[in-house]
């Protein structure tokens, strides 16, 4: 491949990282054209986490049946990961052959993958994360094709930054929390819906005088009222924490989109299979409630489902296994 070809699929990469909406879906297409422009197999981005302890998986492509049936696989420590964060990666290498511990000893679904490559991803000094990409082939990357990955390596740690300093301190266009608004659309719109409806039924009841079920309304409108007061409040009290959140202009801004202590006890239940009645049952809240706090998780971890969710916090090491 010419110098031509390969600036012509860097360009590719920039404007994916650059316009994609969310920051897992720039990584994931970053990711799919370096394998392809590499001509490799598989690969994986690990973030590592503010305290700088730790990281987790934030995007992946073509992961083998190893893997992907078993994300288990992809959380907590391996080879790559030890010798980043003790300082022992500094740019783009290649590791020997399969001292990956996430393949290491597993007979089946592999897909035969050998060759193993490490990139440190870095911001302003900082570390940012860790991309890994493998091939079936036993092979070394020459200089130039290590040399290109440092290069994709600067062009993510340049969207992560940007991501993450919208996230923290919010879209101008979009006002200073889009986050909540979202929430607010998502969650607080359907429940004045439910309100409405339920007083268009009270007013039914009135004009037929049925006095009896007039009543009931009343009282179940009065309860969704109640309810809607107290999402509300959560979410200006979630609101005003992430306003009094401070971080330096000079720092790497981490996301500020965390679950709070509240979601966490949540999602430790669903884990477990709670539905969210023994949710509601075992906090001492209403399920309506437990139902705002899935909608706020499912938003804030990007999951469609509740599984999907807990699979998602346990490889980021946000609750145990």
């Amino acid at each position: 491949m010419d110098d031509k070809e390969y600036f012509s699929h860097l360009y590719e990469i920039a404007s994916h990282l650059n316009k994609e909406f969310s920051l897992h879906s720039a990584l994931r297409k970053s990711l799919e054209k370096t394998v392809e422009l590499l001509n490799l197999e598989t690969g994986w981005i690990w973030l590592v986490q503010g305290d700088v302890r730790s990281v987790y998986l934030a995007a992946s492509y073509n992961l083998p049946p190893a893997l992907s049936n078993h994300p288990e696989r992809l959380s907590g420590w391996c080879f790559c990961i030890k010798k980043y964060l003790s300082n022992d990666i500094e740019k783009a290498s290649n590791i020997s052959e399969i001292l990956c511990t996430r393949l290491k000893d597993i007979k089946s679904g592999t897909m035969d993958l050998k060759f193993h490559a490490t990139i440190p991803i870095t911001a302003n000094g900082q570390k940012v994360g860790l991309l890994n990409l493998l091939s079936k082939e036993t092979q070394r990357l020459d200089e130039k094709q290590l040399s290109i990955l440092n290069t994709i390596s600067e062009l993510i740690a340049i969207a992560i930054q940007r991501t993450r300093t919208q996230a923290s301190y919010g879209r101008e266009s979009q006002g200073n929390d889009h986050h909540i608004h979202e929430v607010i659309g998502r969650v607080i719109s359907p429940r004045v819906k439910e309100l409405q409806a339920g007083l268009n039924n009270l007013k039914s009841f009135a004009e037929k005088k049925d006095f009896s079920n007039a009543l009931k309304s009343i009282k179940g409108s009065l309860s969704q009222v109640e309810e809607l007061k107290h999402q509300l409040s959560l979410i200006l009290d979630e609101s005003a924490d992430h306003q009094t959140e401070k971080v330096a202009e000079k720092d790497f801004h981490y996301p500020s989109l965390h679950l709070t202590a509240r979601e966490l006890e949540v999602l430790g239940l669903v884990k477990k299979g709670y539905t969210n009645r023994q949710i509601a049952e075992n906090l001492f809240v209403s399920e309506r409630t437990i139902k705002f706090h899935i909608s706020s998780i499912l938003s804030k971890l990007f999951a469609n489902t509740r599984t999907e969710a807990v699979d998602i916090a346990v490889q980021r090491g946000l609750i145990g296994l």
